[in-house]
């Protein structure tokens, strides 16, 4: 592949959804760990919206996008797991292989880990340079688009309930419920054989959710604990996505001895708690980051088995991707929307 271009779509300055342009740049070379990728689909995450507005991070110049499927093109010189033609997937972060948490299988962890799409050079491209330890093979019955979307739209929540230790015949709360983490962590939840409470701001995901929860909820006012509680529906685990808004509510709403898992945060900036609460109730209170290789593992086998239904509002074109972006922010899409160059 040197000498030749391809079409990428990296973040050169901060702002509106109109700084993604089009730009050629050549495509790269892997070293000796890397894989070279053609990608076929790429999600569009809350991260990347936040990340462009530059509510996330202050980086530029990376190419976005870390929810990335496509085809192996080549490998580097101590690549074993993987040949050309193979179809995989992407996690978000590439570890460092050599931190404790690296070396104890906690890569999750990793002291070092760095994000495709903001460090690294992401999927907003034909072509991109993906670690050996960072992807997985996808099922033969499993499309590109489910398989990209599989680490954080899928993989965010997995790993979420099982920090939050939810188990069968429990109630788990999902707040943002309507976005893709949160609709997909319903079906997971459901899945496991938890009833499941939606907890949505957008009166017009109603209908959607109840297809996978047991109750829907919208928020009034930005509140939900006291329809929790006037309707029984106390969660032994609540999964919050929207953390900057819903922490308070969620540690209202739990039950006793529950456990809150901050999951996602929709913007930057302090959340006002109680400690009383803790102590008062003891309630649990566990951050969660993002999936692990063997998690996303998992995932594409319950999308391969049917135990989840990736929910995709749409397919666009690469080129589309600032309508993408416009279209995620205004939290009208349901679950995931995915760019195909």
């Amino acid at each position: 592949m040197t000498g030749r271009t391809m079409r990428a779509w990296p973040l050169e300055r901060f702002g509106d959804s109109d700084v993604l342009a089009e730009r050629v740049v050549d495509v790269p070379t892997p070293d000796r760990h890397g894989v070279l990728v053609q990608v076929a689909a790429c999600g569009v995450c809350g991260q990347d919206v936040m990340r462009r507005a530059g509510k996330a991070d202050r980086l530029l110049g990376a190419i976005m996008g870390h929810e990335i499927a496509g085809t192996v093109v080549c490998v580097g010189d101590d690549v074993t797991r993987f040949v050309a033609g193979d179809r995989v997937a992407c996690m978000q972060r590439r570890a460092c292989r050599s931190c404790p948490a690296c070396l104890r299988g906690e890569e999750v962890l990793c002291e070092t880990g760095v994000l495709y799409g903001e460090t690294l050079d992401g999927g907003y491209a034909e072509y991109c340079v993906i670690d050996e330890l960072s992807l997985a093979r996808i099922p033969d019955n499993v499309g590109f688009a489910a398989a990209a979307i599989a680490a954080c739209a899928v993989g965010t929540g997995y790993h979420a309930l099982r920090l939050g230790k939810a188990q069968a015949g429990q109630r788990v709360l999902i707040t943002g419920a309507g976005g893709g983490v949160g609709i997909h962590a319903a079906q997971l939840a459901r899945g496991m054989g938890a009833e499941v409470v939606a907890v949505t701001s957008t009166p017009a995901k109603v209908d959607l959710l109840k297809g996978y929860a047991d109750e829907v909820l919208v928020l009034e006012e930005g509140r939900f604990a006291q329809q929790v509680r006037e309707q029984r529906l106390q969660p032994d685990v609540v999964l919050d996505l929207s953390a900057r808004y819903t922490l308070p509510e969620s540690l209202r709403a739990v039950r006793r001895g529950g456990t809150v898992v901050i999951v996602g945060n929709l913007d930057s900036g302090p959340v006002e708690v109680l400690p009383g609460a803790f102590i008062i109730r003891e309630i649990h209170l566990v951050g969660s980051k993002a999936c692990s290789l063997l998690e996303l593992e998992d995932c594409l086998r319950f999308i391969e088995r049917g135990v989840v239904a990736p929910v995709i509002h749409d397919i666009m074109p690469l080129r589309q991707a600032a309508a993408a972006h416009e279209r995620f922010a205004a939290r009208t899409a349901p679950g995931r929307i995915v760019l195909r160059p």
